[in-house]
C-alpha cells in the first residue's frame, strides 16, 4: 500500500479574493473548480475574516440545506447534482480524498473490488474499504454506508488504479480480490456468495502471473487452499485451479490438512487430496 500524505487542499484558486467571500460562495466556487471536498480546516484557512465558530454554523447550515454533507469529523463533500435526491455521496466518490485526509493507504475491497472487474452478481449494500489499523475513527452514522476491514499492508502490484466520478480509486487485483473473498467470506455472505462471484471473477484472474508467487505473503495458506478446492472443485475452472495449485506447490510444499469452512458444525462429507480440505461444508453457487 501506498502511505499517504496528509490531505492538504489549500491552492492557490482559494486563497485569491477570499476577503469578502461567504462561506457558501466558497464552497461553490471550490465546486467550480472541480474542488468537490474539503476539510473544516481548509475553509477556515481560505477565511480568515471569519471567526472558527461563525464556520462551523455556516458549515451545518449548509449540511442541513442538502448542498453539502459531512463524511468524517471535520471533512466535507459538496453534493453532487445527481445525489441531491438522496442527499447520499457513494464512498468511491470521495474515498481516495477522505483517506489523503487521514493520511491512510486504502483500496477498495472484496464485493466492491469484485463489481469494479464487472463481476456485478448483485450490487453490495455497502462497499468494502480495506485499511490498515489503527482502525477508523469514523462515526458509523457519517459513513454508513462503508464496511472498513483492516489488515497488514499490501504490495502495490496488486491494487489497480482508475479515474472515477470524483477521482482516483484504488482497488484491489483480481486474483487478491479472489483471494481476499475467500479469507473473509465471513463478511460477504458465506462461501455460496464467494462461489457465486468468483464464477464471474474468473475471466479476470491469472494465477499464472509471475509476481503471483509474491501474493501468498500476503494471505493465509489455508485460503489458498479454499480458493484452489472451489475453483477446481465446486466451479470446475481447472485453467486457474491449475495455474495456482502450480504455485502453491513452490510456494506450499507442504500444504496442512484444513477445513472448508472454519464456521461450520457439519460433519465431515469427504476431502480433497489435491487440496489437503477436509469438507464440512456443502457450497452451492447462486444461479449457475
Amino acid at each position: 500500500m501506498v502511505k499517504y500524505g496528509c490531505f492538504c487542499g489549500e491552492t492557490k484558486h482559494n486563497m485569491v479574493n477570499s476577503a469578502t467571500k461567504t462561506v457558501r460562495e466558497w464552497v461553490s466556487d471550490e465546486e467550480i473548480v472541480g474542488h468537490s471536498v474539503f476539510s473544516y480546516s481548509e475553509v477556515c484557512s481560505a477565511l480568515p475574516h471569519y471567526s472558527k465558530q461563525v464556520i462551523s454554523i455556516e458549515l451545518s447550515r449548509l449540511v442541513r440545506s442538502g448542498i453539502i454533507t459531512l463524511v468524517h469529523r471535520g471533512f466535507y463533500v459538496t453534493i453532487p447534482t445527481r445525489y441531491k435526491k438522496t442527499g447520499i455521496v457513494p464512498p468511491h466518490y470521495y474515498i481516495d480524498a477522505l483517506q489523503r485526509h487521514l493520511g491512510k493507504p486504502y483500496y477498495m475491497s472484496l464485493l466492491s473490488a469484485a463489481e469494479m472487474h464487472g463481476a456485478a452478481h448483485q450490487r453490495p449494500q455497502v462497499e468494502f474499504v480495506t485499511t490498515t489499523l489503527p482502525r477508523t475513527s469514523t462515526s458509523k452514522d457519517l459513513n454508513p454506508h462503508i464496511r472498513w476491514v483492516y489488515r497488514s499492508p499490501v504490495p502495490d502490484e496488486f491494487i489497480c488504479v482508475r479515474n472515477g466520478d470524483g477521482g482516483v480509486i484504488r482497488y484491489s487485483s483480481p486474483e487478491l480480490t479472489a483471494l481476499e473473498l475467500v479469507q473473509y467470506e465471513h463478511l460477504v455472505g458465506g462461501l455460496g456468495a464467494v462461489a457465486t462471484v468468483l464464477s464471474e471473477l474468473v475471466e479476470c484472474i491469472d494465477f499464472s502471473k509471475e509476481q503471483i508467487s509474491r501474493i501468498f505473503s500476503v494471505v493465509k495458506d489455508r485460503t489458498v487452499q479454499r480458493t484452489g478446492y472451489l475453483l477446481d472443485e465446486v466451479l470446475g475452472e481447472s485453467k486457474q485451479a491449475d495455474a495456482l495449485h502450480e504455485a502453491a506447490r513452490k510456494q506450499m510444499p507442504r500444504m496442512k490438512w484444513t477445513l472448508l469452512s472454519s464456521r461450520s458444525n457439519e460433519r465431515e462429507r469427504g476431502e480433497s487430496a489435491r487440496w489437503k480440505i477436509k469438507v464440512n461444508a456443502e457450497v452451492e453457487p447462486d444461479d449457475l
